[in-house]
């Protein structure tokens, strides 16, 4: 069981959907455990076949097997995307949505700053194609996790009026990545 799928579900049962009133800590905390063992068995299954498409594509695009570096980077990048689809998928979608009719988000809490809203499911902006290809753009050294971090943030300042950076080596770009690689860190996602 990881600590970032267990911190995932927590924050969705908890904090979202919530758990039968009758339970007790030992009925709920055995439930978000096993929610948490199913979900990361799932990733891990995926995992294993996008790291073995990723070395089939990376073969094919270089004409030769990769080293082991590159193939754990391959295998850990599947793993990190094979999590993050899980979470989608599996948990996110489980979050009750406004009834039809009702297009409008529901309004920020006074206790979450713009700058940190990013880092809240409900509350972030969702970022355009455009901010994501920026992401991409000025952190290609990266995770795909950080990057899809890093574009909730660029989404999220470009909604308050607040400047983003449009090229790697911008002292805003590496502030940003700092920020980023913070919050990260603090989710218990392995280091950058």
């Amino acid at each position: 069981m990881t600590e970032w799928m267990r911190q995932a579900v927590e924050q969705v049962y908890r904090q979202q959907i919530g758990t039968p009133p009758g339970w007790s800590p030992e009925q709920t905390e055995l439930f978000l455990s096993l929610v948490t063992q199913r979900l990361d068995d799932q990733a891990a299954a995926l995992a294993l076949e996008l790291g073995e498409q990723a070395v089939q594509s990376w073969t094919q695009q270089h004409n030769g097997q990769p080293d082991h570096e590159t193939t754990v980077g391959l295998h850990e990048t599947a793993l990190q995307n094979a999590r993050e689809a899980i979470v989608r998928q599996s948990l996110y979608d489980l979050i009750p949505q406004p009834p039809e009719g009702r297009d409008s988000p529901p309004p920020t809490p006074a206790d979450i700053p713009w700058t940190q809203r990013w880092r809240h499911l409900i509350y972030r902006a969702e970022p355009s194609e455009q901010i994501e290809e920026l992401a991409d753009h000025l952190w290609p050294d990266r995770s795909a996790m950080f990057r899809v971090k890093a574009a909730f943030l660029l989404a999220t300042r470009l909604e308050e009026n607040r400047a983003i950076p449009t090229a790697p080596g911008q002292r805003l770009t590496h502030d940003l990545g700092v920020e980023v690689a913070e919050a990260m860190t603090a989710e218990g996602y392995p280091g950058e």
